[in-house]
């Protein structure tokens, strides 16, 4: 559902409050049409009446908060967000406006002002709670998944049903590497609403826990549901590659860079394929811009540093792996590929310390995917989330 454009899965939320305050018996006749118009939802006559409004008497709060709410009504955001803005010139502390406003900085795709309309928004009504949930989902688009979940976390323990507080919640767990958590958020929110973006991050959590076949099912629904879904081909290439369908992962891989060349996780994924076969060459070239792309992820340095022990230059393996480690000191593999890399510099007492270090870390490491599958026991033999019918409303 996509009740507010790209705020798709909020199906209980407004995309602009209705007119503001009620018309007094004094008003123009072009302020009551225009009143009236947008109360039958004809926008466009709305537009026109409210601006002949304006035109001949003095701007007031009500009459430009209402050409904000027509304009939005007619999709035109850049001149709701004027009428707006110049509403709030005469009453700067109004809450729906505020509201309103960071509407429609979302339809504009500008989250960082949206998120402070709200925050403004929420200083005048702090029990506000679906301007909470707006914050939250601000908060999520500009990448804090921290505050977008606490925020998020706030409307679902007030309102545990409430399908895109869930969403918004579970979708920052997946974010933040808690895919325990954020599973079963996610396919509560998708009891209610069906939404291609809600079944990519389903996928992409189940992706995160290994159970590749549930991944496989929520990500090609949500390839069925919209295409067009940035990163859907490149979920699917890891998923695929996980269940050795390899000719598949590679295609959809390359399916990913043909239209976003730029795309982190298919440059990674293909890396790794085409180095597991063989072509150094090309998994150079895709290591290479991954790293380049993302240089805080240790993944494409770790394999940078595979390469560098396959053609036996163990120098730049060990510079690589030491920097890495700094950076990252519980990569499993790294300590392992580096205690090869010290033996063959015939470094006993560092390789002896680093396959210490990587037996504590594999320990600590089946410790919690033993808890993880206590914690979803549902991930074999239960129900999986993707295949779970919709209610109809």
């Amino acid at each position: 559902m996509k009740a507010c454009g790209n705020i798709a899965i909020f199906a209980a939320i407004l995309c602009a409050a209705g007119p503001l305050v009620s018309a007094s018996d004094n008003e123009p006749a072009a302020c009551v049409l225009a009143d009236q118009s947008l109360a039958q939802k004809q926008p466009d006559l709305a537009v026109v009446e409210y601006n002949k409004c304006l035109s001949n008497n003095p701007p007031t709060f009500k009459v430009l908060s209402s050409l904000g709410i027509a304009y939005a009504q007619q999709k035109k955001f850049s001149e709701a967000i004027q009428a707006y803005e110049q509403a709030l010139a005469l009453d700067p502390d109004n809450a729906n406006v505020h509201t309103n406003l960071g509407l429609a900085y979302m339809k504009t795709n500008r989250p960082k002002e949206a998120s402070a309309e709200f925050a403004r928004s929420l200083m005048a009504n702090p029990h506000d709670a679906k301007t909470l949930e707006l914050l939250a989902y601000a908060h999520f688009a500009l990448g804090d998944y921290a505050l977008a979940g606490y925020e998020a976390g706030v409307v679902h323990q007030a309102s545990p049903g409430d399908p895109s507080a869930e969403y918004i919640l579970g979708a920052s767990c997946m974010r933040m590497g808690m895919n325990v958590k954020a599973i079963p958020l996610i396919e509560d929110s998708l009891s209610q609403v069906n939404s291609a973006e809600a079944y990519m991050i389903l996928g992409e959590a189940l992706l995160g826990v290994k159970n590749w076949p549930g991944a496989l099912v929520a990500l090609r629904k949500a390839e069925k549901m919209d295409p067009t879904l940035p990163g859907i081909y490149a979920d699917l290439g890891t998923g695929l590659a996980a269940m050795a369908e390899l000719d598949e992962a590679k295609a959809a891989f390359l399916k990913e860079l043909a239209r976003d060349p730029d795309n982190f996780k298919a440059n990674y994924s293909l890396g790794h394929w085409e180095r597991v076969h063989g072509d150094n060459a090309e998994a150079l070239k895709y290591l290479s811009k991954a790293n380049d792309l993302q240089s805080d992820n240790p993944g494409p340095a770790y394999e940078l540093s595979v390469l560098a022990v396959e053609s036996q230059d163990y120098q730049k393996a060990e510079v690589t792996l030491e920097s890495i480690l700094q950076k990252f000191p519980s990569l499993t593999d790294g300590h392992v590929l580096l205690a090869q890399v010290y033996s063959r510099l015939h470094k006993t007492q560092e390789a002896t310390r680093e396959r210490a270090l990587a037996a504590a870390l594999q320990e600590a490491d089946r410790a919690r995917i033993e808890a993880e599958g206590r914690d979803l026991k549902w991930l074999s033999g239960g129900k999986n989330p993707a295949q779970t019918p919709q209610k109809k409303n």
